[in-house]
Order: C-alpha cells, then structure tokens, then sequence
C-alpha cells in the first residue's frame, strides 16, 4: 500500500465529488487570474475576477477582514498602513495562498454536505449544488446592487 502524506489527507477528502472539484477549479482559476491582473500581466482594470474569488471563498473573507480591520494599530500609531500603501508584489502572494487554503476549507464543506444529501431518500442529488448557485448568487446581488 502507498503511503500519502499529510497535506494529500487533507486534500482528498476536499475533492472527493465532481461539486467540490468544479468549486475548487472555479476559485483557484479566478484568484490565479485577478494575481496576474494585479500584478500587471493581464489587463484587468475592473477586476471582476477578484471580485468573484472574494465572493466564493466568502465566510473566510469575512474573517480575515475582520482581523484586518480590527489590527489597524499600525494606522493609528504611525499613520501608515502597511497593507493598503505597499506595493501589490507584496500582498499577491499571501492573498493566493488565502484563496487556496479558503477553496480547500469550502471545498470540504461541499464534501460533506453532499456526502449528507446522499443520504436522504429521493432526488437528493441535486440539492446542494443548486443551493450552493443560490447562495452565492445572493450574495452576488447583495454586494452588486
């Protein structure tokens, strides 16, 4: 038997059904590509891209703003702000690996409410897929009107 590593524990189960790997390619390709627009490789002005990861990888957004906002201290002592003055090089970076470990945390979720729906008796396939469109669509309405 082949022996796996940690990090393949953790992932396998994440992508284990077709809902969780659409997701994941989703995500990963929209963060990927709002990188390159902020890095200058793309043109990008309106970056809708950034817009729809930010979206997807949403609980953890709300999260991570909140810590952000709360560590201001730096804005209120010195009058600088690290994050928002500095130049995009610096921040690309760690926002891609959010984006990665926030696809893989959702990804997981996913699993697990599909494994849960199939459980139930009756055209159970389809429920969380549609729920996951009509979540996120919500969403989408709520920041864009």
């Amino acid at each position: 038997m082949r022996q796996t590593g940690p990090i393949s524990r953790r992932i396998a189960p994440a992508i284990d059904n077709w809902t969780s790997r659409i997701y994941a390619g989703i995500v990963l390709t929209l963060a990927l590509w709002a990188t390159a627009g902020a890095l200058g490789f793309v043109e990008d002005p309106d970056s809708i891209a950034r817009f729809l990861a930010v979206v997807l990888c949403m609980p953890w957004t709300l999260a991570v703003f909140l810590m952000i906002w709360i560590s201001q201290i730096e804005t209120w002592l010195l009058g600088y702000s690290f994050y928002a003055e500095s130049p995009n090089w610096m921040f690309e970076p760690l926002w891609l690996v959010f984006c990665v470990v926030a696809v893989f945390l959702n990804a997981r979720i996913i699993s697990r409410l599909t494994r849960l729906a199939a459980l139930r008796t009756g055209p159970s396939g389809q429920i969380v897929p549609l729920g996951l469109l009509g979540f996120f669509g919500v969403i989408v309405l709520i920041f864009r009107w």
